[in-house]
């Protein structure tokens, strides 16, 4: 449960960055709207350029609910401002951690091939596929870097929600209250 926890809160954001798409597959002007007050516009602009990028993948589902199993399942902390990196200090099972990404990634590229006229054109897909992720997986941290700058305004959130952005040391430091490792890390 605790390896769960963490490669959620450790991928959460590229997880948002797919399903938001899915849920919003019209980008209304209210939507860019609360985007613009809430990141201001180089981030809004960034949004939008995420959710044309998708709109090539919107259309199936088993292709995105695939490959956010994959994102999950990833060996990286995409949390830049986290210590740990690597998957064998993060997670406490990292060895069934890579066996089912495994599975996943077969999974996706055997996927792709059914769905590809030849096997060059599933490497084109899968290539355009990386370059997508790369884009929004970049994105996530760009978000994440932003919104660790408010941290005044991430104290005002839900405790459960400030424990999805990493405390500094100074914070720790000054914390009274102990907390489960996987909680903040």
């Amino acid at each position: 449960m605790d390896d769960k926890l963490r490669l959620v809160k450790n991928h959460f954001g590229i997880m948002i960055n797919i399903n938001e798409p899915l849920l919003h597959p019209v980008t209304s002007s209210n939507l860019m709207a609360t985007w613009t007050t809430v990141f201001g516009v180089d981030i809004t602009l960034r949004l939008l350029k995420r959710n044309q990028i998708m709109e090539q993948y919107i259309f199936d589902p088993i292709l995105l609910k695939v490959l956010l199993i994959i994102l999950v399942l990833s060996s990286s902390n995409n949390r830049k401002n986290c210590d740990n990196t690597d998957i064998d200090e993060v997670c406490d099972d990292s060895l069934s951690i890579y066996a089912a990404q495994n599975i996943y990634v077969e999974l996706l590229w055997r996927y792709i091939l059914s769905c590809s006229s030849s096997e060059r054109e599933a490497v084109k897909f899968l290539n355009k596929l990386m370059m997508f992720i790369l884009y929004a997986q970049n994105l996530d941290l760009y978000i994440d870097t932003y919104i660790n700058s408010l941290r005044d305004e991430v104290k005002k959130m839900e405790s459960m929600m400030q424990t999805m952005w990493p405390n500094t040391d100074d914070e720790e430091n000054n914390m009274n209250v102990s907390v489960a490792p996987y909680i903040i890390l």
